[in-house]
């Protein structure tokens, strides 16, 4: 969970430009106003930085880091030992919510940036194949949801990098769903089980569910 709240830091950085440039944090009169600043320029140091490429880049990192993206997959497996409805809370709504609301609400700042596009695009394949390669290797039902979760979040960032805003927004919507779902029927079966989620001891005991 360390890693999750690591990325509040970029979360907090990236409002704290759009706040100092835009003197306001409300979204119509931001995004009305983001056109006008596409070919402006900052100072970081010695270096003459983009701005608009500085906040999308802050607001990525944010949501690689909190949604358990490529690279970021340990918290999310380690977050599976609290309890179901917890683990399904994180899923279906806490995970998604915080970062892949704002990368749809502020998908204007990743139209003005194709390089942010690419990065979206690139990161969500990673994340796709990386998380389907690592669910291999789980023997617990949660941690597999948990692979299974960033997976499917990572076919969201490939619609979004490719401009599908409105298939990815779907997509997102079934992965709420389909999670809740999920941990609904997985956490019948653990009780069921006295709360054993290993999948070697389910599938021994299958025949007396």
């Amino acid at each position: 969970m360390v890693i999750s709240h690591v990325g509040d830091v970029p979360f907090f950085l990236f409002f704290f430009c759009v706040l100092g440039r835009f003197q306001t944090t409300a979204l119509p009169e931001v995004l009305s106003l983001l056109p006008l600043v596409t070919f402006e320029y900052c100072m970081v140091g010695p270096a003459l930085l983009h701005f608009v490429s500085i906040g999308g880049g802050l607001l990525l990192v944010a949501v690689f880091l909190k949604a358990a993206q490529f690279f970021f997959y340990p918290w999310l497996l380690d977050a599976m030992e609290a309890p179901v409805p917890i683990s399904a809370q994180l899923h279906s709504s806490t995970l998604v919510i915080i970062g892949f609301y704002l990368l749809f609400r502020f998908e204007a700042v990743f139209n003005l940036t194709p390089g942010l596009q690419y990065a979206l695009m690139g990161s969500g394949i990673l994340t796709a194949l990386g998380a389907s390669l690592l669910a291999f290797f789980q023997e617990d039902g949660k941690r597999l949801l948990a692979c299974s979760t960033a997976g499917q979040l990572g076919y969201v960032l490939i619609a979004l990098g490719g401009g599908f805003i409105s298939e990815g927004q779907a997509l997102l919507i079934f992965c709420c769903v389909n999670k809740a779902f999920t941990f609904v029927w997985f956490g019948a079966l653990m009780q069921k089980c006295n709360g054993v989620s290993d999948f070697r001891f389910l599938a021994a005991s299958r025949l007396n569910l």
